[in-house]
């Protein structure tokens, strides 16, 4: 508990939640930051490695803070024993830095999140200097990045030059013929979530080289190729229109068949994958107004949900899933 306007405030089931799966996260990162930090050559991408690992390292020195004030048991999480810092590198110094504009880019909303289900003051002055340097380690990505002339950026479309309303209900779904151009917040979706299925597909191209256990391998290989059909379907709708897609990663998946992280670290690390990847289409769903669109994506999502539910079947066969914090079972109480 903490002292705010003279009374005893306890922490809620938002915060607990919230700061529990931060510390995770910060955790996972810290191998992940370790492992590339090893391996990176280009100076400029290594500066920013490094500032995302010291980061990463003064919010896990916050969180066990406020954990020990609040008698709170500090979650296992990621250590020394799930990365080996001695491997030779899984991906190069290019993928380091799209990696860094996506954890950032998802991190930003999850924190900024987390900021609006807290109200202790210290809960929300933590995730609020926790959005301050995700946005920072994003601008600084996106910078290199740029001037790198490693990314694609979304296409140019007309200016509206003019207030126009739809007027007709084909805007949303014609039943013969081609269907209208996407919107500017269609195509952002796109654009977004083709960036997570990316990432997704080189993490889980590389975790299949270097993973031992016959059983997460097929299983990551299964995740492989369902980020292959996400990508495929969403470029579809970007050509069909005629509009760029963001480049492919693949090629930035190295020949390695040495293991730099623990088992439970990659497949622990496809679930957060599978968990931004519902995120953001999520969003884009709320953009989108056309009916083909809002279908096929529906219909990736329920693949995805099916895949991660069976990914975390086999954390939890593994004892490696550490259970959130949990309401109190009354009924188990009053026996």
């Amino acid at each position: 508990m903490t002292n705010q306007d003279g009374r005893h405030i306890t922490l809620t089931s938002s915060e607990l939640g919230e700061l529990w799966k931060n510390y995770i996260g910060e955790s996972l990162l810290n191998c992940v930051y370790t492992h590339y930090l090893s391996n990176v050559d280009d100076e400029r991408i290594k500066a920013i490695l490094e500032k995302a690992s010291n980061m990463t390292k003064q919010h896990m020195m916050k969180l066990e803070d406020l954990f020990n004030k609040e008698s709170f048991a500090i979650p296992a999480g990621f250590g020394k024993n799930d990365v080996n810092d001695q491997a030779p590198a899984v991906f190069t110094d290019k993928f380091y830095l799209f990696y860094l504009k996506e954890t950032s880019r998802i991190n930003l909303l999850q924190f900024s999140n987390a900021l609006t289900v807290s109200f202790r003051a210290d809960v929300r002055e933590y995730f609020s200097q926790c959005v301050k340097d995700m946005n920072d380690l994003y601008q600084e990505t996106m910078d290199a990045m740029l001037a790198k002339g490693l990314i694609i950026r979304s296409p140019f479309i007309p200016v509206p030059t003019e207030v126009k309303f739809v007027e007709s209900k084909d805007f949303l779904h014609k039943l013969i013929g081609k269907q209208r151009p996407m919107t500017s917040t269609e195509i952002t979706s796109m654009y977004v979530n083709l960036d997570s299925n990316q990432l997704g597909k080189s993490l889980m191209m590389a975790f299949s080289q270097v993973v031992q256990s016959e059983d997460i391998k097929k299983y990551i290989l299964r995740g492989r190729d369902i980020s292959h059909k996400n990508i495929v379907i969403l470029q579809d709708f970007l050509t069909k229109d005629h509009l760029p897609a963001p480049q492919l990663w693949d090629p930035e998946v190295l020949e390695s068949k040495v293991a730099p992280f623990s088992e439970k670290l990659m497949l622990y690390h496809v679930a957060l994958a599978n968990a931004g990847s519902l995120f953001n289409y999520g969003i884009g769903l709320t953009s989108t107004f056309r009916y083909d669109i809002s279908v096929d994506v529906a219909r990736l999502v329920t693949e995805i949900a099916k895949f991660s539910n069976d990914g975390v079947k086999m954390l939890i066969e593994r004892n490696w899933l550490e259970q959130p914090p949990m309401a109190a079972d009354r009924d188990e109480l009053a026996k």
